[in-house]
């Protein structure tokens, strides 16, 4: 029963530890185009940042904007993107320096490249001017951009 209950522990640590430390060994790379064929309006730049990381580990570096057409907000990150891969990453906001948990929009797509996020409609982009990249698992930032207008 001993030996049963060991080897289920060394499993369960093995798994963990494989979830946790293997993002970063491995980058997955996006590359979506921005398409708004179906969209009656053009779309409109409204704000634009870049990626910083925040230390050595948590590191990251890109080109975002904000669009809007109609009534709708994406978020792209552009070609240039490029985030240090981690456990469960998402996209989120944040305000003066401060990440606001419960802000995730989804989960990143991959850590490299462009990829195009919709703004749910509850969400007030007013209220936050950064954009991060968030680890849910852990609490912590991995990137994040100070969002200015485009004006």
């Amino acid at each position: 029963m001993k030996k049963l209950i060991i080897i289920i522990a060394v499993l369960i640590l093995g798994g963990f530890g494989y979830w946790t430390i293997s993002p970063f060994f491995i980058d997955k790379r996006v590359s979506e185009e921005l398409d708004f064929s179906n969209e009656s309006e053009q779309p409109v730049l409204v704000w634009r940042g870049l990626f910083k990381g925040f230390d050595s580990i948590h590191t990251g570096t890109g080109n975002v904007s904000v669009l809007k057409a109609g009534d709708k907000y994406i978020i792209r990150f552009e070609e240039n993107f490029d985030v240090a891969n981690g456990p469960d990453l998402y996209v989120g906001f944040g305000k003066d320096g401060k990440y606001v948990k419960g802000t995730e929009i989804a989960k990143l797509k991959g850590n490299i490249g462009s990829q195009n996020y919709e703004v749910p409609a509850n969400i007030n982009l007013e209220e936050y001017n950064e954009i991060w990249i968030w680890c849910r698992a852990f609490s912590v930032g991995f990137a994040k951009a100070k969002l200015t207008p485009s004006i």
